[in-house]
């Protein structure tokens, strides 16, 4: 197992490197000038004093000796700071907690419906549940994130009330787990869990179903075991396997559709953040909130591939 987890991170330094190299072109590629952004309009600002921070912030050395300390302030978390006048990794380490808690809920919550759908549609081939199940799944792969997140503050939020619409607690509270904050997570944990509902299920049915037709289930069946039993320690136990594959995909897009969700939520995340400094071409916090997400994505991607090698003894083998 060590050696396994040495292959991985040592494979995932070329992800790393390319993801610098494409967060440091783009930055730099933006037609924008961030000496600008820095100084604004204003008027007692000299142009010796635009050239002096220019300077200052290295802009006019070569784009190699640039990318150079950029990779060596990286390795630092040392992002510079941003509009917000504070280091740009201090902004990020407040708001990536309130992002992980939606992504977390919103995977538990995936797994915890999208599991048992799945297994029902394999099982009860062609009957209605099975219809029904496949049918709601494609209309959440269909329907927009954003729409369903406006659909529900529009439904649940304004009109019957039932939830808020914004923020994480009410005005002059603050907690982390209370039920208060379950309330306002409640919105965000739904619409984020519909990428996963909308998608395990089909592939857990395809796997039911192929595994119902292998001839271990055949002799399991023979055997004269219960039909509960086949299906829970050989059908279920196998198809559950080639999941744990998905988690990695699955964490991508509640990552990526936080953008969306916090936005339409107003929740104060990562996604949001990044959003906002996006408008504002606060490009240390841009770079520092791309960087920390996609290390996220990579962090996400070992651990699922860890967790397939506790899984399934084969992969160990090879």
């Amino acid at each position: 197992m060590g050696r396994f987890i040495a292959r991985r991170l040592v494979q995932a330094i070329p992800t790393i490197f390319g993801i610098m190299v494409i967060t440091f072109a783009l930055t730099r590629l933006s037609p924008s000038d961030p000496v600008t952004i820095m100084l604004g309009n204003n008027p007692d600002i000299t142009e010796e004093d635009r050239a002096e921070l220019r300077q200052k912030l290295g802009l006019n050395d070569p784009i190699p000796v640039q990318f150079a300390r950029f990779v060596g302030d990286t390795a630092r978390l040392d992002f510079g700071t941003s509009s917000h006048k504070r280091p740009a990794i201090e902004v990020i380490g407040e708001r990536l907690p309130n992002s992980l808690q939606l992504s977390v809920a919103s995977l538990l919550l995936a797994i915890v419906v999208s599991v048992p759908l799945g297994l029902i549609a394999g099982v009860k081939r062609g009957r209605i549940a099975d219809q029904a199940i496949r049918g709601v799944s494609v209309l959440l792969h269909a329907v927009p994130l954003f729409f369903l997140g406006l659909l529900f503050v529009l439904v649940f939020g304004v009109g019957l009330g039932w939830f808020p619409v914004g923020s994480m607690n009410v005005i002059g509270e603050s907690c982390l787990f209370c039920w208060d904050r379950v309330w306002h997570m409640a919105g965000p944990v739904i619409i984020g869990a519909t990428g996963g509902i909308a998608f395990i299920p089909r592939v857990l049915r395809t796997e039911v179903l192929e595994i119902l037709g292998q001839d271990f289930v055949r002799t399991a069946r023979s055997k004269g075991l219960r039909e509960r039993v086949v299906l829970a320690r050989h059908v279920f136990r196998n198809a559950l396997i080639p999941i744990v594959t998905l988690f990695g995909g699955i964490l991508t897009i509640l990552l990526g559709g936080s953008v969306i969700i916090e936005q339409v939520f107003n929740w104060p995340g990562l996604g949001r953040l990044l959003f906002d400094a996006a408008n504002s071409k606060d490009y240390p916090l841009v770079q520092a909130s791309v960087l920390i997400g996609s290390l996220l994505l990579v962090v996400s991607y070992i651990l699922r591939d860890l967790a397939y090698a506790w899984v399934d003894p084969r992969i160990k083998a090879g």
